[in-house]
């Protein structure tokens, strides 16, 4: 797999798989165990560790957590139709929305698409509301996720 992020390009190799595989089956292993899993020397991994970070392949260490087992259970993803030239401004406004996990461009029926959280069906109703008052959203389509029977991260894959 070939990364190219700006001027950056790096590829994964099959040391590096073995290495993430190991991480998102351990995450807070240490560069000795993860030298025992991966069967790297340990100043191997730790070399590798710190490029995957550099170059930004890695980007976060944090632990994952299923929505259910937090305070915001419930899951949906609203669809929104924007504006010409309001691109920027809307994705900063939702940016600043805590609620809103991620924002994506894509093509078909809308512009952007959102995941979000909230507490409750009530809360989620409100964030639709104030979604739907930034300046240069026309339009918002949500679905509410019932059940996610598969969830998996990038690092599950690439660590296959």
């Amino acid at each position: 797999m070939l990364i190219d992020m700006s001027a950056l390009r790096y590829e994964i190799d099959a040391a590096d798989r073995r290495l993430i595989g190991a991480l998102r089956r351990r995450g807070r292993a240490s560069i000795t165990e993860l030298a025992q899993l991966t069967g790297m020397a340990r100043g191997t991994v730790q070399s590798r560790l710190q490029r995957l970070v550099d170059v930004g392949v890695i980007t976060g260490w944090g632990p994952d957590l299923d929505p259910r087992a937090s305070d915001h259970p419930v899951v949906a993803f609203t669809t929104l139709s924007i504006a010409q030239g309001t691109h920027d401004a809307v994705v900063r406004a939702l940016a600043a929305m805590p609620e809103v996990l991620e924002v994506h461009v894509v093509t078909g029926a809308g512009d952007l698409l959102c995941r979000i959280v909230a507490r409750s069906n009530d809360q989620l109703h409100e964030l639709i509301q104030e979604l739907v008052a930034i300046d240069g959203i026309v339009r918002s389509d949500s679905q509410l996720a019932l059940h996610s029977p598969v969830q998996r991260t990038l690092a599950d894959l690439v660590g296959r």
